[in-house]
């Protein structure tokens, strides 16, 4: 028997037991046998036991109604211990079972000692996905030991001629927004940062100090290009230097190194990608600074730290970045004549890699821009060079729909709410969930508003809008089986259609409805709570799920992006442990009910 429950420890929760609590359970716990269609406890009656499933299937009823499913590894009763009242389901045995039967005073016992085990099965869903990636191991830590020095992660560096003025060469340093100049001298390079700027005002007088060379340090201290990052780490710090040049091999500098950007890059790395995009001077910096969200994302969740917040602070750096593309690529004479808004996962602000873009033009009446479509395709390109995958439903400002006048807009809005068609629904959708982020903010916002007063002058459209959340079927069948039904994707769910859509379709359907004004799932969810829609229950229930998917769906997608291949929204089931696999049934149980909540509230049934 010791050797069964050692093979159990490799599972949550008794992965979370140490060895003695595992010898209580040996002495205490005895092996049952219950033939096929056995009820082991009844609704209403007490557990007098933890049931473990060893080999052999039960199934959990409440009034008729198949609830669960417990297989091989799992366990059911301990709540109900922990909470000291009946069960509220019944549970058949439904496939020939042999079990542990663990007693009911061991086991809280055991509990009492063991605070981990006692919480995972009061646990939230997300407190248990939160446990899950305490349990995980990251290799992120490792990976950026070895990393290496590249001209991606340094600042622009501004080099002067010794003899330069002082104030001119201070004038080249504001100019090109740096906070230290390099020193050309006859044999080597000095440099002048803060300290000899101090230096230069309490002594300009007393020594005649005029030209740069006069305050330099030098000889410099500086790295090589492809050294390692944390050696670099260490010289800056047994120098007690903020700045540190680097030289390719020909000892020509390269860039200069921050202190702040290095130590950022052995955090977090969010102040080195957001700094390098603010600070970017050209196209060309800006797209080689956001290049750099992907080694962010990564670090952020081998850390744990939660999907909604990666992608929150994605959709900023995103924002940054769209707004410098349009200062330097979108004409001057456009920008008080126009508005760059992004839509769909984008406008949402729940984009975390790059899926796909969403984006388009408002011209404001009257004005006529010049070369629209090459303009148009420059940005466009700009954007796939970062590597933003171009949409493939086409909406992008290359698009002549996607970049019209305001009155055109409406026009086409009241096209979409008089022929309310699957695709004039769907674009309907991905404007309703736009945000301006460049340009004339209110061509954009005065267009939403319109949108939304439309729509809610005609309460049957709203149903036939919200009619869609039954375009994909659930990847949860009967039994609480998952349903995989692509031969090309055998034995992986599509979490996209099958969760992510209904959730998010259905959150925008009620928010329609409402005029919520915001954008993003999680905040709409908030909303509905706050007006009395949903219960605070639901409310959480359906954000603990979202997180859950989102997590699952990231996780696959990094998989994919390191293993170059192509990103989609496909799951592997195999792919993921016992603990998963419960987290995710449970998430698809709340996109369940949530999906009631939505037919009921519209009456879909009746919505031809």
């Amino acid at each position: 028997m010791m050797e069964l429950l050692k093979n159990l420890q490799a599972y949550p929760p008794f992965s979370l037991l140490d060895a003695g609590a595992i010898k209580e359970f040996e002495y205490a716990g005895q092996i049952a046998y219950y033939p096929l269609e056995t009820i082991l406890v009844e609704a209403g009656h007490a557990f007098e036991v933890l049931y473990i499933i060893i080999k052999g299937r039960v199934e959990a009823y409440h009034d008729d109604e198949l609830i669960n499913v417990y297989d091989t590894h799992d366990s059911f009763g301990g709540i109900e211990h922990l909470k000291q009242h009946p069960s509220n389901e019944r549970y058949i045995v439904s496939e020939e079972l042999i079990c542990y039967e663990i007693p009911k005073h061991i086991f809280l016992a055991v509990c009492e000692k063991n605070h981990a085990f006692r919480d995972y099965f009061i646990a939230s869903l997300v407190e248990r996905a939160d446990l899950l990636k305490e349990k995980q191991e990251y290799s992120s830590m490792s990976d950026l030991m070895v990393s290496r020095l590249e001209k991606n992660i340094l600042q622009d560096v501004c080099i002067v001629e010794n003899t330069s003025d002082i104030k001119k060469a201070l004038q080249m340093m504001e100019s090109q927004k740096v906070s230290a100049l390099l020193v050309r001298n006859q044999n080597n390079f000095g440099i002048v940062t803060d300290t000899n700027l101090r230096y230069y005002i309490l002594h300009k007088d007393e020594q005649g100090l005029t030209t740069i060379g006069q305050i330099q340090t030098s000889p410099i201290i500086s790295a090589k290009e492809g050294d390692l990052l944390f050696n670099v780490l260490l010289l800056m710090t047994q120098h007690s230097i903020k700045h540190l040049p680097v030289l390719n091999d020909k000892s020509e500098p390269v860039g200069m190194l921050e202190l702040i950007d290095l130590v950022s890059f052995f955090s977090n790395q969010t102040h080195l990608v957001t700094a390098q995009i603010e600070n970017a001077a050209s196209l060309e910096a800006t797209i080689e600074a956001s290049k750099r969200v992907i080694i962010m994302i990564e670090a952020l969740h081998s850390k744990g730290v939660k999907s909604r917040y990666i992608a929150k602070l994605v959709s900023e750096i995103n924002k940054k970045t769209y707004t410098k593309l349009f200062d330097f690529i979108i004409p001057k004479e456009w920008h008080e004549h126009c508005a760059l808004i992004l839509l769909g996962s984008e406008g949402r602000g729940e984009q975390i890699l790059r899926t796909d873009q969403d984006n388009a033009f408002v011209f404001a009446d009257g004005f006529i821009p010049d070369d629209v479509e090459k303009i148009s395709l420059s940005f466009i390109e700009a954007l796939d060079d970062i590597g933003f995958p171009r949409c493939e439903g086409n909406v992008m400002v290359i698009n002549p729909k996607w970049r019209q006048h305001a009155a055109d807009y409406a026009q086409l809005f009241d096209l979409w709410v008089e022929n309310p068609t699957p695709n004039y629904i769907m674009d309907m959708a991905i404007f309703f969930d736009s945000v301006c982020i460049a340009g004339k903010k209110s061509l954009h916002t005065d267009l939403r508003e319109e949108l939304i007063n439309k729509v809610q002058q005609y309460p049957i459209l709203i149903r036939h809008f919200a009619k869609s959340i039954e375009n994909f079927d659930s990847a949860l069948g009967l039994f609480s089986q998952f349903l995989t039904l692509h031969k090309e994707h055998k034995n992986e769910i599509d979490i996209k259609k099958t969760a992510l859509f209904p959730m998010i379709h259905g959150v925008r359907a009620l928010a329609l409805e409402q005029g919520i004004g915001v954008t993003n799932t999680y905040e709409r969810i908030k909303e509905l709570n706050n007006n009395g829609f949903l219960s605070r229950e639901d409310a959480q229930a359906m954000i603990e799920a979202l997180e859950v998917i989102n997590t699952l769906r990231l996780h696959a997608q990094l998989k994919q992006y390191n293993t170059k291949k192509v990103i989609s929204n496909y799951i592997s089931l195999s792919q993921l442990g016992k603990m998963e696999r419960d987290l995710l049934k449970d998430a698809l149980k709340t996109v369940a009910h949530f999906r009631k909540i939505v037919s009921y509230h519209f009456q879909l049934s009746m919505v031809g």
